[in-house]
């Protein structure tokens, strides 16, 4: 048998094939494009969801700055001061109005925009790049972080979650540099960040822990450097406001000091359980039953981080560069700062956990690049190598399992309904979550639905007033007037203090004829809120003497 002698040039290396040429081609994309389309691919189904009734209301639908001049937007911010993110709001409804697709895309491209940040911190902070797209891809794709992307209210959470990450990014330029010029951009984008949502004021504490990361000594020329931040975060934070009974609170009812430091505890574990293990999320979460255990994980919680500080004081000094423990100690340090204001403010929520979560994204570098070193060694071949390939292999399926987790979420908010839907399956004893569909049923004009829901949602709190109120108001179309004042009446009972309530029970008696009663509601109404137009007005007619 002859055999065939190989023809052509020896010294050309042989055609890789399709798989080769497809793997050459993908390594000469830029790594933050190859992020960009990987999560644009995540999320893109997010430009057909419609606006939903928890918020967007308030923030963009019935938001009266929007329909203003630019300086209303400016001023004016429904809750907390975020004059940056209504400002974006305000733009988008000059150009399209209240069609939602734009308001989507913007939301898409910031998450975008985000994820090329964390991208540029994480290498800032000494990951490889490789590592550092790694990392930044695991914060684009996580399922906690669908709900601040898909929803038009969680805009605050990725404007301030960019503007944070480049105020760190310029602060580590001037610690490594010394060049002023760095320390002035660290200061502009915390301006943007803070403007975009006040939670940003902690960002100084975040520097003086890139300050220990970097190995600075502490001392009061540190702290004082830090006082430019302090100077710009004062003004603006007096200009925000908390919605009454907000602070400390668990759901709508004020807590003790010692409740309050178990709250902070359970929710920061609560935290780490859904970026750990995302099952279970939800639009609403119900508030938490405070117990002896959120101490004990409080507790343990700090001893973790005492113990990475005391860890960290032992290293050895002159070491080259951030040590492990250090490392550990800045991702959770970077994470509780970010997102101890929403431990302080509110039960949790997935949104909360969008810039936060970027402290673990770099603890999950850490230990995966350390694992994978271990594991490969220097050897190209041989058991080592197998286990770096193992690892790169769980590392592919974790990410693809987490990409289709999110993929499957980004539909939960198409609209009201589906994500009301979504809440109910999973606590069908939450209250608030009947309330959501039962505006939604009755704005669709299906009333019956609707009284079922916020029936249901009164027999779970039988004080809920909003459910009254709203209910009274579908009676009142149904020209079901009885009923309608007995709600009123409830809701009047449950909240004396809401002008709003009288005046709707005040119209009822007015459309039957009541004229003693209705002006008898008008009055306390106006009472309660002098300048009350709409009460001014329907007494004016009640008593004859309006148009």
């Amino acid at each position: 048998m002859q055999i065939e002698e190989q023809t052509g040039d020896p010294t050309k290396p042989p055609f890789p094939g399709p798989a080769g040429l497809a793997t050459a081609f993908i390594k000469r994309i830029p790594l933050p494009v190859l992020l960009c389309t990987a999560v644009f691919a995540v999320f893109f189904p997010v430009l057909g969801n419609d606006f939903v009734n928890w918020d967007d209301a308030q923030y963009v639908l019935s938001n009266p700055a929007l329909r203003g001049s630019w300086l209303d937007a400016l001023v004016f911010s429904p809750g907390y001061y975020h004059p940056l993110t209504t400002l974006t709001y305000k733009l988008e409804f000059v150009l399209f109005g209240l069609n939602p697709a734009p308001y989507h895309f913007t939301s898409l491209a910031l998450h975008l925009a985000a994820c090329v940040s964390a991208f540029y911190l994480l290498t800032a902070l000494g990951a490889r790049r490789n590592a550092a797209f790694l990392g930044a891809l695991l914060f684009g794709i996580h399922p906690v972080h669908v709900e601040p992307v898909a929803w038009v209210s969680g805009r605050k959470e990725l404007l301030w979650g960019i503007f944070s990450a480049w105020t760190l990014i310029s602060y580590l330029g001037f610690v490594d540099t010394k060049l002023k010029r760095y320390f002035f951009y660290s200061l502009a984008f915390f301006l943007l960040a803070v403007l975009s949502k006040p939670f940003a004021i902690v960002l100084p504490f975040v520097l003086l822990l890139a300050d220990y990361y970097r190995g600075r000594a502490f001392t009061f020329r540190l702290l004082l450097e830090k006082s430019p931040y302090l100077a710009i975060a004062a003004p603006l934070l007096t200009l925000s406001t908390a919605p009454s009974g907000f602070l400390l609170a668990n759901g709508e009812r004020t807590i003790s000091f010692l409740n309050a430091v178990a709250f902070i505890g359970q929710n920061a574990v609560f935290y780490a359980g859904k970026f750990l293990l995302p099952v279970g999320l939800s639009a609403l979460y119900p508030s938490l039953v405070l117990s002896m255990n959120p101490v004990i994980h409080f507790l343990l919680l700090l001893s973790g981080i005492l113990a990475a500080f005391l860890l960290a004081k032992a290293q050895r000094p002159g070491a080259a560069g951030p040590g492990a423990v250090k490392k550990i100690f800045f991702g959770l340090g970077f994470s509780l700062i970010t997102v101890f204001p929403a431990l302080i403010v509110s039960p949790p929520a997935d949104r909360y956990f969008y810039l936060p979560a970027l402290g673990l994204c770099f603890l999950y570098v850490v230990f995966v690049s350390r694992l994978h070193g271990a594991l490969s060694g220097d050897r190209p071949a041989g058991p080592a190598s197998f286990y770096g390939r193992l690892l790169i292999l769980a590392v592919t399926v974790h990410f693809l399992v987490l990409g289709l987790a999110s993929a499957r979420r980004v539909p939960v908010w198409r609209n009201s309904l589906t994500m009301w839907n979504d809440v109910l399956r999973k606590y069908p004893k939450e209250h608030v979550a009947y309330y959501g569909r039962g505006n939604t049923y009755a704005a669709a004009g299906d009333y019956d639905a609707a009284i079922r829901d916020l029936t249901r949602c009164l027999e779970l709190d039988p004080r809920y007033w909003k459910a009254f109120n709203n209910r009274g108001r579908i009676f009142t179309e149904k020209k079901e007037f009885d009923r309608a004042i007995a709600d009123y009446t409830a809701a009047i009972t449950a909240n004396p203090g809401e002008a709003s309530l009288l005046l709707n029970r005040g119209n009822v008696y007015f459309t039957k004829g009541d004229m003693a009663r209705a002006i008898a509601d008008y009055d306390r109404a106006l009472a309660i809120a002098p300048g009350f137009i709409p009460a001014l007005e329907n007494k004016k007619r009640a008593s004859g003497t309006g148009r």
